[in-house]
């Protein structure tokens, strides 16, 4: 088969308007087997002719971007999103390819090079670091969702030493003029990672749990960005529980998302999403209990670093501790 290198399509004379044929053909190949199969290419242009009108667009509209190439290395499966549940459930195949590009220009417009880099890299690259109650190393990552690219396009990653403690996938959807950011997907540790490590590392922050302190880097970037609104993917509304994995996927999902958003003052927006507060209101130190008062105190400035490390980061790239 011969295969055009991603970043000389536009030399072969291949033009936005032929992408959904030059990939079904296998002249431009992202780098994964599944797109070395010519059946799997074949029902691609198939479902693309079906949906020709949003994937069309999507790519088209991609393809503007100078960093195209290197998103089809990092995104696989990004050809393909508008054919498939996106997000989360109820959206029509115009609205999943929309959301894509929505991400993909708002990071550009409103990210440095570095973050962009980061959050749309293939492997989890260190956004930044910061250590715990008793010296223990928390390292917060970022790529994209090349393992959760259902859920959205760009995941965060926390991990305790090596240990992966959290994941958090988000796309950010709407128009420039009012975007969205939207919590398709929030994942616990891994099997071989046990209850004793999770406690370890919430009393290592101070209260904080893992899925909390992503929430909490979230809240931060909204702080920069200004979305509209945030929205988390309801129980009902993650893309698992839709037909097509009802049997295959829907048995990875162990924890309730309705739980956790209801424990940050979420509330229901529909059926299949919870509109999040901009943040948490913090406690006065004066209305808490005094033997508590120096844990919420470390809780507190805990929550300030991260506040500064994001504003860092997106001021001047990725920082680590000192």
């Amino acid at each position: 088969m011969n295969e055009t290198p991603l970043h000389t399509a536009n030399e072969q004379g291949i033009s936005h308007g032929s992408l959904v044929f030059a990939i079904a053909r296998g002249l431009i190949v992202p780098p994964a087997a599944i797109w070395q199969n010519k059946h799997y290419r074949l029902k691609f242009l198939l479902r693309s002719l079906w949906y020709w009108k949003p994937t069309n667009s999507m790519l088209t509209a991609l393809a503007q971007l100078p960093e195209f190439p290197a998103l089809l290395q990092a995104q696989v499966t990004l050809p393909s999103k508008p054919h498939r549940h996106y997000l989360r459930l109820g959206l029509t195949a115009s609205q999943r390819a929309h959301a894509v590009v929505a991400h993909y220009h708002f990071l550009h417009q409103h990210t440095s090079p570095t973050l962009f880099e980061a959050l749309t890299a293939s492997e989890p690259t260190l956004l930044f670091s910061f250590t715990g109650r008793n010296e223990e190393l928390f390292s917060l990552k970022a790529s994209t969702a090349r393992n959760a690219e259902r859920e959205g396009e760009s995941t965060l990653w926390l991990f305790m030493g090596n240990d992966l403690l959290a994941s958090l996938t988000f796309s950010i959807t709407g128009s420039a003029q009012c975007p969205v950011l939207f919590i398709g997907g929030v994942q616990g540790p891994r099997r071989q990672i046990t209850n004793d490590t999770i406690k370890q590392a919430t009393k290592a922050c101070h209260g904080l749990f893992p899925k909390r302190i992503l929430l909490e880097v979230i809240w931060q970037l909204c702080n920069q960005w200004h979305p509209e609104k945030i929205y988390g993917v309801s129980d009902a509304g993650h893309v698992f529980r839709g037909w097509r994995y009802r049997f295959s996927k829907a048995r990875h999902l162990h924890a309730s998302y309705d739980e956790f958003w209801e424990s940050v003052s979420g509330t229901k927006a529909g059926r299949y999403q919870w509109q999040l507060p901009a943040c948490l209101p913090r406690k006065s130190l004066d209305d808490i209990a005094s033997k508590k008062r120096a844990e919420y105190r470390r809780r507190y400035l805990l929550q300030d670093e991260i506040e500064q490390k994001i504003l860092t980061l997106i001021a001047d790239g990725p920082q680590s501790s000192s």
